[in-house]
């Protein structure tokens, strides 16, 4: 007995249902799913397609963040981008469309239950880039996005939550119909170091001031002010030891 044999064509039609793509080659679709312990003379592994896939899923999440994260610096993007492609995140994903039980692996593997989390991990990638291959890159993406919807969803749940700003002007506009006011107030240190106060003002009202090592942190501080003040966010202390609000950093 082959370790492929368990691959028939109803099982990888069921995955084509699955994942929501129908492969023209379905060599690709089965080379996505063979382990390297696996390889044989009529089977190559999957190692040169998860190389491939890896990179198209970097490109495809990172367009989407940058997109849907205007304002977010490079080290912020990086930090999402991590959580979304994570070996655990993708290997879950490779559990939920179906791809654990088809998996070829080769002597000393194949009775492994439950697969290893980098081998679901890479099956993953590899089956991104067989869909590229087979496909387009907008298959791919499409592939990519539904597949990891219900991540990238609570990551964009969660950095709203703890974007402050986000959160003061849903309230303004929905409380008062206003838009939060944001002003920098001083500005102290050199160009290259350079810290910002910045105040909040609703209806008439100033919050803050807060400090930060830009506008956009000092603003986001403002708000986290403004929130407080409104009752609407326990006080805490801030992420990160910044001069508190209201006073000067050293100079």
């Amino acid at each position: 007995m082959g370790y492929h044999d368990h691959l028939t064509r109803e099982r990888l039609e069921d995955l084509e249902r699955s994942i929501g793509y129908n492969f023209r080659s379905r060599r690709l679709l089965v080379q996505a799913l063979t382990h390297s312990s696996a390889r044989d003379r009529e089977h190559e592994c999957n190692e040169r397609l998860e190389f491939l896939g890896d990179s198209v899923l970097g490109l495809i999440i990172a367009e989407f963040l940058y997109h849907h994260f205007p304002d977010y610096e490079e080290g912020e993007l990086s930090t999402i981008k991590s959580y979304v492609v994570s070996a655990q995140s993708l290997a879950n994903k490779a559990k939920e469309v179906g791809l654990e039980p088809l998996i070829v692996l080769g002597k000393g593997l194949h009775a492994r239950r439950p697969v290893p989390r980098s081998i679901l991990c890479n099956v993953f990638e590899a089956l991104v880039a067989a869909i590229f291959l087979d496909g387009s890159l907008q298959d791919a993406k499409a592939f990519i996005l539904r597949s990891l919807e219900k991540t990238i969803e609570q990551v964009l749940k969660n950095e709203h939550e703890k974007n402050y700003k986000s959160m003061l002007q849903d309230y303004a506009q929905k409380q008062w119909t206003v838009i939060p006011v944001y002003q920098v107030t001083r500005e102290l240190g050199p160009d290259h170091g350079k810290f910002f106060q910045v105040t909040a003002e609703m209806r008439g009202t100033l919050y803050g001031p807060a400090w930060g090592r830009s506008k956009k942190e000092a603003e986001q501080r403002a708000a986290r002010a403004a929130l407080i003040a409104l009752g609407l966010l326990k006080e805490g202390p801030p992420a990160e030891p910044l001069p508190e609000s209201g006073s000067a950093p050293a100079e």
